[in-house]
């Protein structure tokens, strides 16, 4: 018997990403403001190097905030790698389990109520559809490759007839 055991604590909260994007955030559009402001300062006087070297810090810190923006991107990207992942590998699991327990059920005979007739109704009409619905396009494909097969006989075997003079 499969046992299934998921590790939460190996998948970061969400609000873990939240608080570090709002804090990112705040502290990108307090750093614009200073930005904005050390701009107009520079261009109205650029021999003071004061203001410039605050402007330059300033810029800094803005590719500073925009790295820790990108890595913390990467970061929900991974995690949410690892959750489709282990999504995928659930579902597996699930369809695995749902299959062994038609399995049983058939091997026991035991269709208790009509909620799990139902159910295997449901399956056994899916199973109906795919089959019919595979049957229907091959009957497609095969008649364009038959019309196509008759056009091309035909137009070999005409032959033109040329009037003799």
């Amino acid at each position: 018997m499969n046992k299934i055991y998921i590790m939460e604590s190996k998948f970061k909260n969400p609000e873990e990403y939240i608080n570090k994007l709002d804090e990112l955030n705040g502290g990108m559009t307090v750093l614009l403001d200073e930005l904005k402001k050390l701009y107009i300062i520079t261009l109205t006087e650029p021999d003071n190097k004061e203001v410039r070297a605050k402007y330059q810090a300033t810029i800094s810190n803005i590719n500073l905030t925009q790295s820790k923006i990108l890595s913390l991107s990467n970061d929900l990207q991974n995690n949410m790698d690892d959750i489709n992942k282990e999504v995928s590998r659930l579902d597996r699991l699930i369809k695995i389990e749902k299959d062994r327990n038609k399995k049983l059920k058939t091997k026991l005979g035991m269709i208790d109520n009509k909620n799990n007739s139902s159910l295997e109704m449901i399956s056994d009409y899916k199973e109906i559809y795919n089959i019919q619905y595979l049957r229907n396009w091959a009957l497609f494909l095969s008649t364009i490759i038959c019309i196509y097969t008759i056009s091309t006989v035909y137009k070999k075997s005409v032959v033109k007839i040329q009037p003799v003079v």
